[in-house]
């Protein structure tokens, strides 16, 4: 049983023989395929083939993803059906494991983590990422869903969580995803390369920046110090609320205009985490 795949886009040519899957392994690559058959229809379209190599983190280019699409669609009927994602299935895996390989490689080369620290994150980030939708990525839900330990956790205001979320989604797209994830967890951790006191103070700005718009407001402050000290069983009237957010503005002198911009956070003792 030999199977000849060529991934141009990656670089490479796979020339691998394989036994033929067991009735155990089929059975899981039917859940797979079912997994990526997202209108149930029995079969796999080119945007759900799409879809599945982007959470396999296969990127490939246009051409290549059509040519790819082709050679699984046997019979050319425009789709790919169960037997033969079964027959091609090992290719999948075999892109998969590049693509995972080159990420690896990628976020070594941008961080301080070992190899083992970064498979253990992945490992993770994967588990958290099919909490509620199995699509690669972590949505807002599923990052609430990692944050909160209990169920009266989610019955709290979540405006520290989604400050957290903003952290972590370097690009704004409302998702997470491993790259964005491990980059993240460098940072906060002091083990980015190059690393700067700069990267981790714009890391932790965009926590109290509620709003997203560049300063951080009293409203904004008001908010998330109330999300923290609930979050801790702390209770605080909105009286004293009011007076330590003040309190805080008023020890900042470049707040004067009732705002903190990135540069007066930075120079302030909250920016070192």
């Amino acid at each position: 049983y030999q199977r000849r795949v060529h991934g141009s886009a990656l670089h490479c040519n796979l020339d691998y023989i394989t036994m033929p899957p067991t009735q155990a392994e089929i059975q899981k690559i039917k859940e797979n395929f079912r997994r990526h058959d997202k209108d149930n229809d029995g079969t796999i379209s080119p945007p759900e083939f799409n879809q599945m190599l982007h959470r396999m983190g296969v990127l490939l280019s246009p051409s290549d993803e059509q040519k790819l699409f082709k050679a699984m669609d046997l019979d050319s009927s425009g789709k790919i059906e169960v037997g033969e994602f079964i027959d091609h299935y090992h290719t999948i895996l075999a892109l998969e494991k590049r693509a995972e390989e080159k990420q690896m490689e990628n976020l070594r080369s941008k961080t301080q983590f070992s190899s083992d620290e970064i498979k253990a994150m992945y490992a993770n980030f994967k588990r958290i990422a099919c909490a509620e939708n199995d699509d690669g990525v972590i949505d807002k839900h599923e990052f609430r869903a990692m944050m909160m330990d209990s169920q009266l956790d989610a019955q709290r205001n979540t405006v520290f969580y989604d400050g957290l979320f903003r952290m972590f989604d370097r690009d704004g797209s409302g998702d997470i995803d491993f790259t964005e994830f491990v980059l993240a967890l460098a940072v906060y951790h002091g083990k980015s390369q190059g690393h700067s006191v700069e990267d981790k103070a714009r890391f932790l700005f965009s926590v109290y920046d509620v709003d997203g718009d560049g300063f951080i407001s009293k409203d904004d402050l008001r908010k998330v110090l109330y999300d923290c000290l609930v979050s801790n069983d702390i209770a605080i009237s909105q009286t004293d609320l009011a007076n330590l957010v003040e309190a805080t503005f008023q020890n900042m002198p470049s707040a004067a205009s009732g705002r903190i911009d990135f540069e007066a956070f930075k120079r302030s003792k909250a920016s070192q985490g």
